[in-house]
C-alpha cells in the first residue's frame, strides 16, 4: 500500500499538470474529455434503447393486427423510455376534428385517472379544423417545452390547463398519404426539455403506428370481403340447388321444407317459413306450408292464421309485388290487428315476400327474426327477392326449364370462383403470422363452435392452455429473433402430439397456446398435455434459467360437459387458473383444474 500511494499521489499532480497545459493551449482538458466521453456514451445508450424500442414496436405490430394491444403496448413502452407521464393517440374525423382514444393511450401512476383516461374525448382543434390538420399535413412534429413560455393563444392554454398539460411533444401518424392522427408525450407535472433523439423516436414510433392502423384496415377489408364472398358463396350455391330441384321435382313441400333449411343458415335468421293462402278466403286464411326455426322459437306449422287486416288492406299491394322489410315491428307504423298477428309467432323483424302464381298471390316468403331487433342488408333483401322468384318459378312450372337451363351453368361457374377465392381468404385470415398455426380469432370461433357442439351431444369438452416457462429472460439473452424461432419449434412440437383431425392447437398470445380437445374426458386431456410437455423438452432448446437448462412450459387443462348454466368465459378462465397454479408449484409441470378443486376441498374439509 505504502508503494502504490507516491505512485496515486504523482498521478493526480499529472493529472492537474496536464488540465493546466491544456487550458494555456486551450485545448481540452483531461476532464472536459471524460465528460464529453460519458456524454457521448450515455447517448449512445439512449439511441440504442430507443432503437431496440422501435423493433419490439415493429415485432409486436407484424405479430398482432389488434389495433388495442398495439397501441396500448406501443404507447406503454413509448411513455416510460422518454420518461414523460403520458403518451396519448389523437385521432382525427373527416371533418377534421378529433378525439383522444382512451384504449390506445398510457399514462403513469398519479397521472393515470385524469378525465381523458380509458374513455374517448373530443377535442375539437379550431385551427387544426380550419387548417385541416394543419403542421401535421406537412408531416412535421410540434414540441412545446413549457406552454407558458411558448407564446401560445390565451383559449389554447386554458383547454391545455384543463387536461393539466405543461409540455408536450407530438408526431403525425400517418395512413400511405393520408394524416389519420398525431402520437402525443406530455409532462403534467413541469417543463421538460425534449432532446432531438426523442422528438425523432417519437417520430419513428409514429410511423410504425402508421403502418399497423394501416395493416388492421387492410385485414378488416379482406375479412370482410372473405365474409361477402362467403355469403354470395352460400347464396347462390341455395339458388343453384333450387334451381336444380326445381329441374329434377316439382314437389314443393319437400323443395320448399329443404330449401327454408339452408336459407335460415344462410341469413342467420331465427325462422323462414313459407305461407299459403288458402284458395278463395280473400287472402285472409292461410297457414305455413313450411318452415325451418330455431328450437327455442314455436313452430308456425298448422298454425290456422286468420287476419282480415291483411285482406283487406294489404293483399292487393303483395299481389302487384309489393315487398315489406320490417328492421322493428314496434317501429313500423303497423296497426294492432297486424302486430297481434306477428307477436303470434314472436316476431321482432321480418322481410315478407309475395309468391305469384300466373296473376294470383298463391303465399308469401318470410325471413323471421325473433330474438330482436335487425337491420336487413342490401345484399340480404336482394337474396330473398332472388329466392322468392324462384319459388314464384317453381309454381308456375309451365315454362320453368327455358327460363333456368342457361342460369344454372352460368352460377355453376360463379360458384367455383367464388368457393376458391373464399378458400385462400378464410385460410389467410385464420393463421398466426409467425408459427402458421390458428390464430386468437379462429382459436375463438372454433371454441365457442365446440362448446355448442359439445352441449348438443352433450360430449366432454377439454382445453390445454400452456406457455414457454421464464419466456422474457429467455428473450433478454438471446434476442427477439431467436424468441420467435423458440416459438416456432414449440408450435410445431405441439402439433406434432395432436393426432385427430379435430383438435386445434392455436397461438393464444405472445408466449402462450391452447389446444382445443372435442369429445375429450380428463383422462385423455391430461396424456395430451403430458405428451405436449415432454416433446417440447426433447426439443432441447438452451434456456439459462429452466430447471435443466432447455425451455419448458408450464400447462394447466379443464374438462367440461358444456351446458347452457355454463358460459365460455367461466371455461378458460378455469384453464387459467390451472396454469397459473402449474406456475406457483415450479413451472415445467401440468395441473388440471379439478386439482385444485380436490385441494381446496381436502383444505375445507
Amino acid at each position: 500500500m505504502n508503494k502504490k500511494r507516491p505512485q496515486s499521489i504523482l498521478s493526480i499532480i499529472g493529472r492537474k499538470i496536464i488540465n493546466q497545459t491544456s487550458r494555456l493551449l486551450r485545448l481540452p482538458t483531461i476532464d472536459n474529455l471524460e465528460a464529453q466521453l460519458q456524454e457521448k456514451t450515455e447517448q449512445l445508450e439512449q439511441i440504442y434503447a430507443q432503437q431496440k424500442a422501435i423493433y419490439r414496436a415493429i415485432s409486436k405490430i407484424r405479430a398482432s393486427l389488434d389495433l388495442e394491444t398495439i397501441f396500448r403496448t406501443t404507447t406503454k413502452e413509448t411513455c416510460r423510455l422518454l420518461g414523460v407521464e403520458r403518451v396519448s393517440v389523437y385521432r382525427f374525423n373527416e371533418d377534421w376534428g378529433g378525439e383522444f382514444v382512451g384504449d390506445f393511450e398510457f399514462a403513469e401512476v398519479g397521472w393515470d385517472e385524469l378525465e381523458f383516461i380509458y374513455k374517448n374525448t373530443v377535442w375539437n382543434d379550431s385551427y387544426l379544423q380550419e387548417h385541416q390538420g394543419g403542421r401535421y399535413r406537412n408531416n412535421e412534429t410540434l414540441v412545446v417545452k413549457d406552454i407558458y413560455k411558448a407564446e401560445l393563444s390565451q383559449c389554447h392554454i386554458e383547454i391545455l390547463e384543463q387536461f393539466h398539460i405543461r409540455a408536450y411533444a407530438t408526431a403525425p401518424i400517418f395512413i400511405k398519404k393520408k394524416l389519420w392522427g398525431i402520437l402525443a408525450a406530455y409532462q403534467h407535472s413541469k417543463p421538460h426539455e425534449w432532446e432531438t433523439s426523442a422528438v425523432n423516436f417519437l417520430s419513428q414510433i409514429a410511423v410504425q403506428l402508421g403502418f399497423a392502423v394501416q395493416q388492421a384496415e387492410q385485414l378488416a377489408e379482406v375479412e370482410q370481403k372473405a365474409k361477402d364472398l362467403q355469403a354470395a358463396s352460400q347464396q347462390q350455391m341455395i339458388l343453384f340447388n333450387l334451381i336444380s330441384e326445381i329441374r329434377e321435382s316439382l314437389d314443393l313441400h319437400t323443395l320448399f321444407k329443404t330449401t327454408a333449411k339452408e336459407v335460415r343458415k344462410a341469413l342467420e335468421s331465427d325462422r323462414v317459413g313459407i305461407f299459403r293462402f288458402y284458395p278463395e278466403s280473400n287472402y285472409c286464411y292461410g297457414e305455413f306450408f313450411s318452415e325451418s326455426v330455431l328450437p327455442i322459437y314455436d313452430s308456425a306449422l298448422s298454425i290456422k292464421v286468420n287476419d282480415y287486416c291483411f285482406g283487406e288492406q294489404y293483399a292487393i299491394h303483395y299481389q302487384q309485388g309489393r315487398m315489406q322489410v320490417l328492421t322493428d315491428i314496434y317501429n313500423a307504423d303497423l296497426k294492432d290487428c297486424h302486430i297481434e298477428i306477428l307477436e303470434q309467432f314472436q316476431i321482432k323483424a321480418q322481410i315478407i315476400m309475395p309468391l305469384i302464381m300466373g296473376s294470383k298471390l298463391w303465399g308469401l316468403l318470410c325471413i323471421h327474426q325473433c330474438e330482436k331487433s335487425r337491420e336487413w342488408t342490401s345484399t340480404e333483401i336482394r337474396f330473398v327477392k332472388q329466392l322468392a322468384t324462384q319459388f314464384s318459378v317453381a309454381l308456375e312450372h309451365s315454362h320453368l326449364l327455358a327460363q333456368t337451363r342457361s342460369q344454372a351453368d352460368e352460377l355453376g361457374k360463379t360458384l367455383d370462383a367464388l368457393q376458391e377465392a373464399n378458400l385462400k381468404l378464410e385460410r389467410l385470415a385464420r393463421l398466426d403470422g409467425l408459427t402458421k398455426i390458428s390464430n386468437r380469432r379462429y382459436f375463438d370461433e372454433f371454441l365457442d363452435q365446440e362448446w355448442r357442439r359439445m352441449a348438443r351431444e352433450k360430449q366432454f369438452l377439454s382445453l390445454i392452455m400452456f406457455d414457454v416457462d421464464y419466456f422474457k429472460l429467455y428473450n433478454d439473452v438471446y434476442g427477439h429473433q431467436q424468441g420467435d424461432k423458440c416459438l416456432i419449434k414449440i408450435a410445431h412440437a405441439a402439433q406434432g402430439v395432436l393426432k385427430r383431425p379435430a383438435d386445434l392447437l392455436a397461438r393464444y398470445g405472445g408466449e402462450e397456446f391452447a389446444v382445443i380437445l372435442s369429445k375429450t374426458d380428463q383422462s385423455g386431456a391430461c396424456e395430451v398435455a403430458a405428451q405436449i410437455q415432454s416433446a417440447i423438452k426433447a426439443l432441447g432448446i438452451p434456456h439459462p434459467s429452466g430447471k435443466k437448462q432447455i425451455v419448458t412450459i408450464s400447462l394447466g387443462v379443464t374438462t367440461q360437459i358444456p351446458s347452457l348454466a355454463q358460459t365460455l368465459h367461466t371455461f378458460i378462465g378455469q384453464a387459467d387458473q390451472a396454469l397459473y397454479e402449474a406456475k406457483q408449484q415450479g413451472r415445467d409441470c401440468w395441473i388440471h383444474f379439478s386439482m385444485i378443486s380436490a385441494s381446496r376441498d381436502t383444505k375445507d374439509f
